[in-house]
């Protein structure tokens, strides 16, 4: 090989040397691609969130109940369980009253809503024939029932 060859392969060489580094160096020197943020708002429903909601549309639900409570039917899907039959020969009247709605928890299941205090007056015939009237009162009142959830919309299905 000649003195010429020698230093046009090693001229060569260098090029593509600082070819191959100047290009590792831009390289590097860019930012990471990242994805484009949207500029679109959503909405991300916490379990608090979706929590609230569910306990208003119990407080709601359970609101109407009492309201819908005409003469002696009771109306369903309230949590309500009288125990009048062993007193009463024929109901009247049923007044009711919530002092404390139920406090609702959401699980896998469905929800549970537990520890509301309601009083019930039921006005009727005893037993013996004679006209009667008994206050029931309960410190643990408390309603199941399914839950639909789609981001922060829920539905109930109390029992």
């Amino acid at each position: 090989m000649t003195r010429r060859a020698a230093w046009s392969l090693g001229a060569i060489a260098l090029a593509l040397l600082l070819a191959g580094i100047a290009v590792w160096w831009w390289q590097s020197s860019l930012e990471d691609p990242a994805p484009a943020a949207s500029r679109s708002p959503t909405s991300v429903a916490t379990d608090a969130d979706v929590q609230q909601v569910a306990q208003q549309q119990l407080d709601d639900h359970l609101g109407s109940c009492i309201a819908d409570a005409v003469g002696a039917v009771l109306p369903e899907g309230c949590g309500l369980r009288i125990p009048w039959g062993t007193e009463f020969a024929a109901v009247d009247r049923v007044r009711m009253r919530i002092d404390r709605l139920p406090t609702l928890e959401l699980t896998d299941e469905g929800f549970v809503a537990e520890d509301g205090v309601l009083v019930v007056t039921v006005t009727g015939t005893g037993q013996n024939g004679s006209a009667r009237t008994e206050t029931y009162h309960t410190d643990s009142w408390s309603v199941r029932g399914d839950v639909t959830r789609d981001g922060t919309n829920v539905a109930l299905d109390v029992w």
